[in-house]
């Protein structure tokens, strides 16, 4: 009986073990399709006249947790500040990782800021100076 007790507790033991490894235990997204960082590539920190298009298009990198390069992944740009008009609203990345648009300056000068956003990764802001 001694033995079956001692046993009965070990298994008790083991499994309050096993129950807190698995409530406190991580996770890792194994799906290297799900984006994880918004990358700058180029186009930030440029100037141009008032309604003129920025001879650099605003373009940024989608990549996974594993810093893979993903395609197909919508990237969604808006006007945060300065007026004027992109290319498009939205658009995907190519190949190489990599979505652009193009940004054609307010009527006003001083400052723009342009964001790009992917569903459920922080957005990036592109500064541009309106002259």
């Amino acid at each position: 009986m001694h033995c079956a007790v001692q046993h009965a507790l070990r298994l008790q033991m083991l499994a309050l073990v096993i129950a807190g490894a698995a409530a406190s235990s991580c996770t890792l997204n194994t799906d290297v399709s799900s984006p994880s960082a918004l990358v700058k590539s180029s186009g930030d920190q440029q100037s141009a006249p008032v309604n003129t298009m920025l001879p650099t298009p605003l373009a940024v990198i989608v990549i996974s947790q594993f810093g893979e390069r993903l395609k197909n992944i919508t990237v969604n740009w808006t006007i945060v500040s300065g007026g004027g008009s992109l290319s498009s609203n939205a658009t995907l990345t190519d190949d190489t990782g990599t979505a652009s648009v193009n940004y054609t300056t307010g009527p006003v000068a001083g400052p723009a800021v342009v964001r790009a956003q992917v569903h459920g990764i922080p957005p990036i802001t592109f500064d541009i100076t309106i002259t």
